[in-house]
């Protein structure tokens, strides 16, 4: 009789570990191949003005700011946020566009321990299929465009 207790004990145990789910599927979204482009009329690689976002990093939130990126390229847009480091190692700001509809324009000033300064950034837009990145190539910043789903995991 105690045999069968601990075989039926057992078989309890065995049941209710099959029957529990320890995992959950992680819901995983797609990349959506039919989302528009919102740079598709302009260049892959734009020359970028450092010195006028540098500026950006002073103003307040809720500016009005209107940057000239190329000659026929204007982003106007209003302060949306800012932030700082205590010890101002990182300045960033986030400016939401007024004439690209629904972009944003994140752009960061990272100070290192042994001073070298460097920038950081990007144009997006999260209802687009495409974002320009600001890169430093050898002694200048630019923008590049890349793809949405290159720089965002869903």
């Amino acid at each position: 009789m105690k045999n069968f207790i601990q075989g039926i004990t057992c078989l309890m145990l065995l049941f209710s570990c099959i029957s529990t789910v320890a995992q959950k599927n992680l819901p995983i979204k797609e990349p959506d191949a039919n989302r528009p482009s919102l740079f598709k009329n302009l260049p892959s690689r734009i020359s970028c003005p450092i010195t006028h976002l540098e500026s950006l990093l002073e103003f307040p939130i809720g500016k009005k700011v209107n940057i000239q990126l190329a000659a026929d390229i204007q982003f106007q847009g209003v302060i949306s946020s800012i932030s700082s480091q205590p010890d101002h190692s990182i300045k960033s700001v986030v400016i939401r566009s007024a004439n690209l509809q629904g972009a944003a324009l994140t752009f960061s000033k990272i100070t290192k321990d042994d001073g070298h300064v460097y920038f950081a950034g990007r144009m997006i837009s999260f209802q687009h299929a495409d974002v320009y990145e600001i890169i430093q190539e050898k002694s200048e910043y630019v923008f590049i465009k890349k793809g949405f789903y290159d720089m965002i995991n869903e």
